[in-house]
């Protein structure tokens, strides 16, 4: 079980703002670093990356913009991770500004803008250069929430789940993810389908992580699945994939983590199963399954949304809180972070947790 040692707000406000996608991560000091996003409200397309800094996980600096000459041109979803290398990557997903307040999503089509993939390397974690833009191979819009994952042999992967554009110039093949992979530091990048299922699909929620022992493991949320949260390995570098997978639990937004002995650590959001709130999974997969060691809540919320809507995925501009991410910690402790609205309060919140042996 989960043991809680501390919770508190990394960032908080009063105006009218949305906060969302924090992510954490440790930087070459030793010192932690957490991202997110701030927009003019929920679905507004004008992201913009901020940053805050702690020596101890528990006070934080002042948040503030890590590009501010982004404002009004381009608008970024983008997520902090620690690279094998112990530099820092910051990427996702960016979107050109038409016109101020305009919205990156259409409920319509059930889709986004046109966008670009974007990454940032940083060599200490606080000196980050201009973010460069990556096409997409195919047409459509990616969906990027998971960041971008730094081996130590120097290549680079992003994973995308494609998307309906709002523009419509062309059909976009939902019924698969695509792996961006760099071998030349990220000046060139190489495109792949994988996951490839029969329609209707639509994947979300896409992460990927290297296991202990080389493995790649890829989690998703398959949006037209029964067994909507899934997973699939890789043995050969994402060359191909086993799976997909059923989770042994259904969670909107899953942000994942490896830890040590092959096993994950994956954060989601539950608002359709008592106790509401965010839930923490830990577990060891392979192909027979996934062999579930800890699940449990560990943020409970006062309501799943802001007004009186089920919860459904299409009605997400209504949700109380979300986007999950959890850090091990050098201390095998773990650092979960969320966006959360309850009553007059909002920002981001953290939970320091430890994981206690169960008594024989």
């Amino acid at each position: 079980m989960f043991r809680k040692i501390a919770e508190g707000d990394i960032f908080h406000t009063t105006q009218a703002l949305a906060a969302s996608g924090p992510r954490t991560a440790i930087l070459p000091d030793g010192n932690l670093i957490c991202t997110f996003m701030l927009n003019s409200r929920g679905g507004a397309n004008d992201f913009m990356p901020m940053v805050s800094y702690s020596k101890d996980g528990y006070h934080w600096s002042e948040s503030k913009q890590i590009w501010p000459e982004l404002a009004g041109k381009k608008s970024y979803f983008a997520s902090v991770r620690s690279m094998a290398d112990s530099r820092i990557s910051i990427a996702g997903m960016w979107f050109s500004i038409e016109k101020p307040g305009e919205s990156f999503w259409s409920d319509e089509v059930g889709g986004m803008k046109e966008n670009q993939l974007a990454f940032s390397i940083s060599e200490d974690g606080y000196n980050f250069p201009f973010p460069r833009g990556v096409e997409l191979p195919y047409y459509g819009s990616a969906e990027q929430p998971g960041g971008m994952l730094g081996d130590a042999d120097g290549t680079l992967t992003m994973i995308y789940a494609p998307y309906p554009t709002i523009e419509q110039h062309g059909k976009t093949d939902t019924c698969c993810m695509v792996m961006m992979q760099s071998k030349d530091g990220g000046k060139t990048f190489t495109g792949s389908k994988f996951a490839q299922v029969p329609p209707p699909s639509e994947y979300a929620e896409s992460w990927i992580v290297r296991l202990t022992d080389g493995r790649l493991m890829v989690s998703t949320w398959q949006t037209a699945s029964e067994n909507s949260n899934q997973y699939l390995l890789s043995s050969d570098d994402g060359a191909t994939f086993s799976g997909p997978f059923a989770q042994p639990f259904r969670g909107q937004s899953t942000g994942m983590c490896a830890w040590k002995d092959n096993t994950v650590l994956i954060a989601y959001n539950q608002r359709k199963t008592s106790p509401v709130g965010v839930w923490l999974a830990m577990e060891r997969p392979d192909e027979s399954g996934v062999h579930l060691l800890e699940n449990e809540p560990v943020w409970l919320a006062q309501a799943a949304t802001l007004g009186e809507s089920s919860g459904d995925f299409d009605q997400w501009t209504d949700f109380s809180f979300g986007e999950p991410h959890v850090t091990v910690l050098p201390d095998d402790t773990f650092l979960v972070t969320l966006w959360y609205q309850q009553g007059d309060k909002k920002g981001i919140r953290y939970i320091h947790l430890q994981r206690e042996a169960k008594a024989l």
